[in-house]
């Protein structure tokens, strides 16, 4: 590397092996000491809450010189717009006191400090108790057919964790050879059956890559033209068109762009961004000993890793900046954020001219990062790569001895933020250590505050593709009104800064008494206990069905409903206090199907004791109902026999007076001395009882019950009325004037 100084302007050349590396011209600025163009082009944000009584104290590292501090606030839900100062401090504040707050509500601060050398200003998502999200909506994944099959069983888990990370997914396996337009009509049709549900693509391999504008927000005429475009992807309204752009000055024929080469001609989206997009492509990385395959198994494996908590990234910080002789804030992106994540006290700034960032970083452990410096280019057999940054490392350092220590990366330098290229150094970030995303920014600035509360890295990609001015300032650099089509996240979308160790195992059985019991293991984690899932069997959201979390690891409800076959998912809860404020985290779900055997009983609860009893009664378990006894075994409880003493299962009644005929025909004469033909008929219909034939002889009626207990006595002639009768079988006789029977039969009141 030489450098040179000539008219007030530093010139820097870094010289690869194979091939002039960098070209970067700016003028030397005057810094205070100890703080950089950066660091005064941002407030580092961060806040302290309190309940009881509601507040929230924003606190701030203080600048030299700053003259006023102004404060906005605007609901987290809100679009539209700050509205008036909440207040005006003096320059020399470092905090400020909102005492005007609810909890359980997601706020949005921004704070603007003038004077000090630089006008600033930052944003800081927060609240108190911010509740859960139960259900984040749908995801897509586009997925390169080329890797389907080898990749099967880590796409399959890819797909369950989302899912446990409350997504609806839907899939969708395209070529890689397929026009970029049929990739778009397929997110446009998922799109179009429910917009309000479709919220993220997570795109995975070498899907085909869109080229879009006429820029080159890394400054070089020799970059100038279409750059790679996902948010082509994500904005489903608006008209993109291929007829206008016509630019052949790059280097790279790539970056080509004239009318009707299927390379679009916004530098802008045609309309706001509608989805979160993140990529996931180990293409052509030839520095890396492993395959395409082996490197995207790699990185799934290790995302599977991060998202159950087998490891934690440390909470903190780094920043390289190797551009702060640079006349612009090139760096700002990572002073307004990462204070909002880790605290200002955990964000450590690296001597840019010393040890390089690479060796920071290997095989150490950061939950964030930032490095840049200038683009560093090398041709691989014949082809220009843009594999690095000087004194950051490169593709190569990735691929051998050193790990990318840093989960979440936002990096900067010329050249690799057109990513769609061997070896190149944004997406080889991903396939090292521990890099989860990367991102190149400066030129738009990224703003990823909403990390610091939980939300997804993808809402900091849509954040930042939407925004025109409703986050300043849109730019770092020195093209403030650089289109943002070239906007990229390097990494799956729809993952959280922080993860919570989830629950082991979900078993559901039938509980002793009916219904379903969950089991599960316990979290490693402190938590406040755990929430139960249902997903809809139509819908696939999942509906949380515990309103407090349940402690222990048990659960149990009979009027819970279980049907077989529906899946059921288990979520540890945590309450998070972190440098942004405070709010309700989930885990990862641990999920179950209900087993065939927990079918619902009669009274509808699943794996329920209750049972139909032999008069077809829902009796037992939950009911509390005693089953009807069944005196003659025939199958008919006494209830509802129409003769319980004889053995009828037929239940023939030919004269249909509710008396089978088995003992209804069951009446003669018993040691009668007179009365030959008497027969007792009992009249269901009215409970009356009648004697047919010679009466002559009987003197008395006497009704005993199934228990032999007499329940009438009556003189003869006289009313037979049996209408107060209970319910039940009995036994009707017919005595003469000494007490001997004449005749008997048997009926059934009901």
């Amino acid at each position: 590397m030489s450098r040179s100084r000539k008219s007030g302007v530093i010139m820097i050349r870094t010289i690869h092996s194979t091939a002039f590396v960098a070209s970067l011209v700016f003028g030397v600025p005057s810094l205070l000491p100890g703080q950089t163009l950066s660091q005064r082009a941002a407030v580092q944000l961060s806040a302290v809450v309190q309940e009881q009584p509601p507040s929230i104290t924003l606190q701030w590292v203080p600048i030299t010189g700053s003259t006023s501090i102004t404060l906005h606030r605007k609901l987290r839900s809100s679009t539209s717009g700050w509205g008036p100062a909440i207040a005006t401090l003096p320059g020399s504040a470092v905090q400020f006191v909102d005492n005007s707050i609810s909890v359980g509500v997601g706020y949005e601060y921004r704070v603007t400090r003038l004077g000090g050398g630089n006008d600033a200003t930052s944003y800081l998502s927060t609240g108190v108790r911010v509740p859960a999200v139960d259900h984040r909506g749908t995801m897509l994944l586009l997925v390169d057919n080329a890797i389907t099959t080898p990749l099967a069983t880590e796409l399959d888990r890819l797909e369950q964790d989302l899912r446990g990370d409350g997504w609806v997914i839907h899939r969708t396996d395209v070529s890689r050879t397929d026009p970029v337009s049929t990739v778009r009509n397929v997110v446009i049709s998922h799109y179009n059956a429910a917009p309000e549900q479709l919220k993220a693509i997570f795109i995975i391999g070498h899907v085909p890559v869109p080229y879009s504008g006429n820029v080159n927000p890394d400054g070089h005429s020799s970059h100038l033209g279409a750059w790679p475009c996902d948010g082509y992807y994500a904005e489903v309204n608006g008209t993109w068109t291929d007829n206008s752009v016509n630019s052949v000055g790059a280097t790279r024929p790539e970056n080509h762009n004239i009318p009707g080469d299927g390379k679009f001609d916004q530098s802008n989206f045609p309309s706001p961004v509608e989805l979160q997009v993140g990529r996931v492509d180990m293409y052509d990385l030839p520095a890396f000993a492993g395959t395409e395959v082996q490197l995207l198994r790699a990185y799934l494996d290790k995302v599977h890793a991060y998202r159950t908590a087998q490891w934690v990234p440390q909470e903190r910080s780094i920043v390289f900046d190797n551009f702060q002789w640079a006349t612009v804030p090139l760096a700002a992106t990572a002073w307004r954020n990462m204070s909002a994540v880790v605290g200002a006290a955990d964000v450590i700034e690296a001597d840019p001219y010393g040890q390089p960032f690479h060796q920071l970083v290997n095989d150490q452990s950061y939950l964030l990062t930032y490095s840049s410096g200038p683009g560093l280019q090398a041709t691989t057999n014949g082809v220009l790569t843009y594999n690095g940054a000087h004194n950051v490392g490169n593709t190569e350092v990735f691929a051998g001895p050193f790990a990318h220590g840093g989960a979440f990366n936002v990096s900067f330098g010329s050249y690799f933020g057109d990513w769609d290229n061997k070896n190149n150094f944004l997406r080889a970030a991903l396939a090292s250590g521990s890099a989860l995303t990367n991102c190149w920014a400066a030129i738009p600035a990224w703003y990823l505050h909403h990390a610091g509360m939980g939300e997804p890295i993808g809402v900091s990609a849509l954040t930042t593709m939407n925004n025109t001015g409703a986050y300043a300032p849109v730019a770092d650099g020195y093209q403030s009104t650089v289109g943002a089509t070239h906007v990229a996240l390097m990494g799956d979308p729809s993952l959280r800064m922080r993860m919570l160790a989830p629950p082991g195992e979900l078993v559901i059985s039938a509980a002793q008494g009916g219904g379903a019991e969950f089991t599960w293991d316990p979290s490693p984690a402190s938590v406040l206990g755990y929430h139960l899932y249902r997903y809809d069997p139509v819908t696939s959201v999942p509906v949380r069905m515990t309103d407090l979390p349940v402690q222990g690891t048990v659960f149990s409800d009979p009027a819970m409903p279980i049907h077989p076959g529906d899946q059921w998912m288990v979520r540890a809860i945590a309450l998070r206090t972190v440098p942004s404020g405070s709010y309700f985290d989930l885990s990862q779900g641990a999920m179950a199907m209900v087993p065939a055997e927990l079918s619902p009983d009669c009274a509808g609860i699943p794996g329920g004791s209750a049972y139909l009893d032999a008069c077809q009664e829902c009796v037992g378990g939950s009911t509390g109902a005693t089953a009807e006894s069944d005196t003659d075994g025939d199958g008919y409880g006494d209830a509802c026999d129409n003769c319980p003493n004889d053995f009828n299962p037929d239940q023939t009644d030919s004269t249909g007076d509710g008396i089978g005929d088995v003992c209804s025909l069951s009446t003669g004469i018993q040691n009668a001395t007179q009365g030959d033909g008497l027969r007792i008929h009992f009249d269901a219909t009215a409970s009356v009882i009648h004697l047919i034939g010679n009466s002559d002889a009987v003197r008395r009626i006497k009704v005993t019950d199934g228990q032999a207990r007499l329940a009438l006595d009556r003189p003869f002639p006289g009313p037979l009325n049996m209408e107060a009768m209970a319910f039940g079988a009995y036994l009707i006789q017919a005595y003469d004037g000494q007490g001997r029977p004449l005749a008997w039969t048997r009926c059934l009141i009901r």
